[in-house]
């Protein structure tokens, strides 16, 4: 090659720009991990859903099957009772009733249990409640556990809910004031009170007032009072109450009673 050429090429080649080099881009790479997080997060989504309808198929289950046995019982107690004759076996017959007494409140129980087993997940059918009806038929069919306690209705709205989680609600706040009252002195009170728009229903009963500390902890599942001692129970009637509380949109809490005791207040919106 003349030694012309070979200047002019090497001319050229120094008036060329540098070439320039960039990173590999990583949006690719940033794009593929966020879809792989993505379907990690959905799969895991799918496997608690399929865990939550496990255990509420086995809680149906398991509600049902001890349904079985408590029925049974308090058929066998009426049984029992009506063979025992009231002026001879008198001890007998108070063993008989404390012993109904208890087995009606597990079958509430368990009964409340299977029915929100059953509807978990589903939203809450609601119809208008004459709250007063109500209160008479929890009042009638607890009558035997009631029977030592003076109760006072004070008059009640007429609410939209689920009467059937309503009456379980009453039910077990009127169990629960009933363990706790004092054998003498103040009894039981169900009514009502306006706080501004809102409308609070409330089960209040003397005893024992519940320490501060402790209310928070009282609705919580097999937490029960440490007032009182003498009263027995599993600790799941408040925290069914609070489920049916919060399947209505409402909320519930107790406070210091007046003039002492505790009341049990709530709020069924809608």
């Amino acid at each position: 090659m003349p030694a012309e050429l070979d200047v002019l090429n090497a001319q050229n080649d120094s008036e060329q720009p540098a070439r320039r080099t960039f990173p590999q881009s990583r949006h690719g790479s940033d794009c593929e991990g966020h879809e792989l997080e993505v379907e990690r997060l959905l799969g895991r989504i799918d496997a608690l859903e399929r865990e939550k309808a496990s255990l509420e198929s086995f809680a149906a289950v398991a509600a049902h099957e001890l349904l079985q046995p408590l029925i049974l019982a308090e058929a066998y107690a009426a049984l029992i009772g009506d063979r025992l004759d009231d002026d001879e076996d008198e001890a007998s017959r108070r063993d008989l009733e404390a012993l109904t007494r208890g087995v009606r409140r597990g079958r509430t129980l368990v009964e409340t249990l299977l029915y929100d087993a059953r509807t978990a997940g589903t939203e809450v059918e609601r119809v208008p409640l004459d709250l007063n009806r109500v209160v008479d038929d929890c009042l009638e069919l607890l009558r035997p556990d009631l029977e030592s306690v003076d109760i006072e209705v004070e008059p009640l709205p007429e609410i939209t809910g689920n009467e059937a989680l309503v009456s379980c609600l009453y039910k077990n706040l009127l169990l629960n004031a009933a363990k706790y009252a004092p054998r003498t002195g103040s009894g039981i009170v169900v009514g009502a009170e306006c706080d501004g728009d809102e409308v609070r229903l409330f089960v209040q009963s003397g005893g024992p007032a519940i320490p501060e500390e402790e209310r928070a902890r009282i609705f919580e599942p097999f937490v029960r009072g440490q007032g009182d001692r003498r009263a027995r129970g599993s600790g799941l009637g408040l925290a069914v109450c609070r489920s049916i509380v919060q399947r209505h949109g409402g909320h519930i809490a107790v406070a210091a009673g007046v003039p002492q005791g505790n009341r049990f207040w709530f709020t069924l919106p809608g």
